[in-house]
């Protein structure tokens, strides 16, 4: 938006904005929408806004209380998201408070769309703080099995990581060491060992480097632990830390092992040497500022972004070239590892975890006597239908916004059968087209339905509340204490009242209305699936209404029309997908100064026709991905 669009944008508003903005200003700069801050929408913040949302209030977890004072907070495009939706959907101020004027509302919202615009223009300085941290337990047993081949999964022994950031287990905050997780690592070493020790062919392929048997032990020793610990550390090891490695195989020789034995405690001590269990990067103190980091460190961030796992060969010959800062190298390596079969696991950690699905296995349990269809069998195919759909739209580059909806999806014989799509038989996921507008996206997938159910019951509140959540970035503040409780069950609703009556009741007092009126109707939308995601016309024999009214007016009956509902939001989904993904790949909350990135990602998304693969390079080529400070 240039600046003379943004004056016409603003012309009858009562902020006085459009005065100052020149019509010869190609676009707005981050300081000149400071300066319109200050002079048009602060005043109309002090006095509509601060009262409850100051550092004191904070109510809705909303405080505009950084926005007094010049700083990068002024241009967090977060906050102002949570602003923009507020005030777009009419439900602040709230309802008993006098509503905006026209030209105020409108003034807020334009001078949201010329921040984003200016920090968009802005160059990205500041890459952020990448913290030391372990292996997770998906990277450990992944790890293991491309360093040793082993088969086995030690880190699935391990306690569950913490989720952090931006909602995923590979955030540095959360992944700290304890006594207990040190005895995990201890066991794990041993039994990774003693499971290629078992195996001759995995035993060779360790000592491969070793060609003879009559080489003095410590040079025989040498060869094969070598190559080992560039794989294991990721990167070549020093001279000092192979001779480290060397002096505890010596050991062993002296207390009486055996060659053979001896290389087993070698190789144990890797497993358990910090330098493996820890992604550290080289610091470089006094150096104010960023650096590119180097190609082994690259190469690190590329394999556990993409494989949750440690660079393979193909990676450590680039960094040893030099090469994995050269961005069509970055490209094609970012080709080559989507579609290695490896980067199952990018489609696993990071859509399982951003989209919860991941909780079918741990979190859902219907009533097997009220919904009868459901059976093991029948989850293991709600799983592998959302994964293999999120498979096809971010590792073959799909279109991503068939997420909110799409006309296909990937079924079985169990799962036709849930969903009364004929013609399909045996356990293979293949893809189907739909005959009608019943499903399309992530909302009419079964997985997803019960994951936002009860046992004994649909929860329009839990399913309004994960799209508002996951695919908005738009989450509603926690309820009050003592705003009770809903019936468990539906059938136990008395009268004639159906479910939704009774919610309706319940959503009417005055403190729960207003984070009610976002979730609700985006749960109605979705009544006529019921808690196992199978498709129902009424509600124990009560007619059923899946219409919804938005807080902006916005009205619809029925998922399809939901579907629509939300794909007028695809810009508030892109940047949930693009802040998502960004802080999955640095292992990290996102910051005010990754905004410029996170903007250009947006762009970039929306100029491939939203096709996933640009989006992903993208990312990789980013400045926080290649740098540190």
């Amino acid at each position: 938006m240039s600046f003379r669009f943004f004056r016409l944008l603003l012309a009858g508003s009562t902020c006085g904005l459009a005065q100052m903005c020149p019509a010869q200003e190609p676009s707005p700069t981050v300081a000149s929408v400071s300066d319109a801050l200050d002079k048009a929408l602060l005043p109309i913040l002090e006095q509509r806004c601060m009262d409850c949302h100051d550092d004191e209030m904070k109510k809705g977890d909303v405080s505009l209380e950084s926005l007094r004072q010049p700083g990068l907070n002024r241009h967090n495009v977060r906050l102002w998201d949570k602003v923009r939706e507020q005030v777009r959907s009419g439900t602040m101020p709230p309802k008993n408070k006098t509503p905006l004027e026209a030209g105020q509302k409108q003034a807020v919202l334009d001078w949201i769309k010329a921040n984003e615009l200016a920090i968009k223009a802005s160059p990205a300085s500041d890459p952020g703080h990448r913290k030391v941290r372990r292996l997770n337990r998906e990277e450990y047993s992944n790890t293991l099995r491309d360093l040793l081949g082993i088969s086995s999964r030690p880190g699935d022994k391990f306690p569950a990581d913490g989720a952090g950031g931006e909602g995923f287990a590979n955030n540095a905050d959360t992944l700290t060491f304890s006594t207990l997780l040190m005895e995990k690592f201890m066991g794990g070493a041993n039994d990774a060992i003693a499971e290629v020790w078992s195996k001759p062919e995995l035993r060779g392929r360790l000592m491969a480097p070793v060609t003879s048997d009559k080489l003095p032990a410590e040079v025989g020793a040498e060869l094969a632990l070598r190559p080992f610990l560039l794989k294991a550390y990721r990167r070549p090891p020093t001279e000092a830390e192979l001779k480290e490695v060397i002096k505890i195989f010596t050991a062993a020789l002296q207390r009486g092992e055996n060659w053979d034995n001896a290389m087993k405690v070698a190789f144990k001590a890797i497993l358990l040497s910090p330098k493996f269990l820890l992604i550290e990067e080289e610091d470089r103190p006094g150096v104010k500022e960023p650096w590119k980091v180097n190609h082994y460190e690259v190469a690190s961030r590329l394999s556990f972004f993409l494989w949750v796992s440690t660079p393979d060969d193909a990676l450590l010959k680039l960094a040893a070239e030099q090469k994995l800062q050269d961005p069509a190298v970055l490209a094609a390596e970012t080709k080559r590892m989507l579609a290695d079969p490896k980067a199952l696991a990018f489609t696993k950690n990071f859509a399982g975890q951003w989209l919860h699905f991941e909780q079918l296995f741990n979190a859902v349990d219907p009533d097997r006597r009220k919904f009868k269809d459901f059976n093991d069998t029948l989850r293991q195919a709600m799983y592998d239908e959302v994964f293999t759909f999120c498979d096809a739209v971010l590792r073959h580059n799909g279109r991503v916004l068939d997420l909110l909806d799409s006309d296909y999806t990937f079924v079985n014989e169990p799962l036709a059968k849930l969903y009364d799509i004929p013609g399909i038989q045996g356990k293979e996921m293949r893809q189907v087209k739909f005959t009608d507008n019943k499903r399309g996206g992530l909302t009419g997938m079964g997985a997803i339905l019960a994951v936002t159910a009860l046992p004994q019951r649909t929860s329009p509140v839990l399913r309004g509340k994960w799209v508002l959540e996951q695919l908005l970035s738009a989450p509603p503040p926690p309820p009050p204490p003592n705003v009770g409780e809903l019936p468990e069950d539906d059938r136990s609703i008395k009268g004639e009242l159906t479910f939704r009556q009774r919610l309706e009741q319940h959503r009417a007092k005055p403190v729960c209305a207003g984070c009610h009126a976002r979730m609700d109707p985006l749960g109605f939308g979705l009544e006529n699936f019921d808690a196992i995601g199978k498709w129902r016309n009424d509600e124990n024999g009560k007619p059923l209404d899946a219409s919804g009214l938005m807080p902006d007016g916005t009205a619809f009956a029925g998922p399809a029309e939901m579907r629509k509902v939300l794909m007028l939001e695809k810009d508030m989904f892109v940047r949930t997908l693009c802040s998502r993904l960004l802080g999955y790949a640095l292992n990290r909350g996102l910051e005010v100064n990754d905004q410029p990135t996170l903007l250009r990602l947006e762009e970039t998304l929306k100029q491939a026709d939203y096709r996933s693969e640009s989006l992903i390079i993208a990312v990789v080529q980013s400045f926080p991905f290649l740098h540190r400070r």
